[in-house]
């Protein structure tokens, strides 16, 4: 194998396919990054127990053929090399060589065969979705996720499929965030669901840039393309509660408020919650046009009041404060709407405008 390309083009793949590898891991090509160059084109792979993903750059090839290197050191040294073309070279000897000017560095290579076949898409559920829209989707329900392991599939994220429609839902029992948008299907008659791992999701958030992105989904696989990138997932195993139960239908108060405002607010706020033995709480009083939040630690005291637009009752919530400023990472729009059906019920967050949103938070008792 003999090939050259740019700093950069290595540098984007080694560092997208390294996402799928475990450094750790005690099985030897778990922690190696495949590279395979044919046809002008070199492939890079990594693959752990859950999740693999391919990586194609464009090169200068010479020789054809395939490598086994360890992603640890091959990576530290792409992100130190200087930014011109590259020459790597494979040889009989089971070495790389990564050459420029008059500098080379050598690094010690696995068998090639000792690397997995890349799975591939049978049958099962397939369309295709902007990256735009998907991104939009991923960044509006990852954060609602929970990171705790032993919670099974609250660390995954619900991909719903209905018509020419795909929803994505992520929540830890404490909170919901659901989000919804249009793509493209050959079979606009096609419903089904799967649950992949939020820490997945949210790398095909980071890595899509412009291209649609074709998802394919069998009974215990998703698959991903996009741009130059595939991706391979298992699904989590379990079922995934029934979200629309949960929402209220009625509400006794409404508030609409610029998002910016009580965004910026619920921060200085939320400086007053971290040591709160109370969950870290931000209190919420509304009350006649206007609404108030405060809370109260052994740091001292916050309260901010300001003028809304309410409809229904007066109300006196409390939230968690970390759920209160992590919506607001999730919301573009200028307009938000509160909906409260009482102090020990679930409140919804939506941003004005965008129906295919919703946040939904459970309070703490106060």
């Amino acid at each position: 194998m003999l090939f050259t390309t740019a700093k950069e083009n290595l540098l984007t793949a080694v560092n997208a396919v390294q996402r799928a590898i475990n450094q750790k891991s005690i099985i030897p090509t778990y922690s190696c990054i495949k590279i395979e160059v044919r046809e002008h084109m070199a492939v890079f792979m990594g693959t752990g127990l859950d999740i693999s993903i391919e990586c194609t750059i464009p090169v200068q090839m010479e020789k054809e053929g395939s490598a086994l290197v360890p992603a640890r050191y091959f990576s530290d040294i792409v992100r130190r090399l200087p930014n011109i073309p590259i020459t790597v070279e494979h040889t009989a000897s089971m070495e790389m060589s990564l050459r420029y000017e008059k500098s080379v560095f050598t690094l010690r290579t696995l068998p090639v065969d000792d690397f997995p076949l890349m799975p591939s898409f049978q049958d099962g559920l397939s369309f295709s979705i902007s990256a735009e829209s998907l991104k939009k989707l991923i960044r509006q329900s990852t954060f609602a996720a929970s990171p705790d392991e032993l919670k099974a599939v609250f660390t995954g994220i619900l991909w719903e499929i209905d018509e020419d429609a795909l929803s994505l839902v992520g929540t830890d029992t404490h909170r919901l965030a659901w989000s919804k948008s249009k793509f493209v299907t050959e079979d606009p008659a096609q419903k089904g669901s799967f649950i992949i791992p939020a820490k997945i999701t949210s790398e095909i958030g980071r890595l899509l840039e412009q291209d649609d992105c074709i998802v394919q989904a069998e009974k215990n696989a998703v698959f991903f393309a996009f741009d130059n990138i595939k991706m391979h997932c298992r699904v989590l195993e379990g079922i995934f509660p029934n979200y629309k139960q949960v929402v209220p239908q009625a509400f006794q108060t409404t508030i609409k408020i610029d998002g910016r405002i009580l965004k910026e607010a619920a921060e200085r706020i939320s400086l007053f919650a971290e040591s709160n033995d109370t969950s870290n709480t931000i209190q919420m009083e509304a009350e006649e046009g206007k609404l108030s939040l405060y809370s109260q630690s052994d740091i001292g005291f916050g309260r901010e009041e300001f003028a809304v637009m309410q409809e229904g009752e007066a109300m006196h919530i409390a939230f968690n404060a970390r759920y209160i400023t992590d919506v607001f990472k999730a919301i573009e729009g200028e307009k938000v709407s509160i909906q409260l059906s009482g102090q020990l019920s679930a409140g919804i967050i939506k941003e004005e405008g965008d129906p295919d949103f919703l946040y939904l938070v459970l309070p703490v008792k106060v």
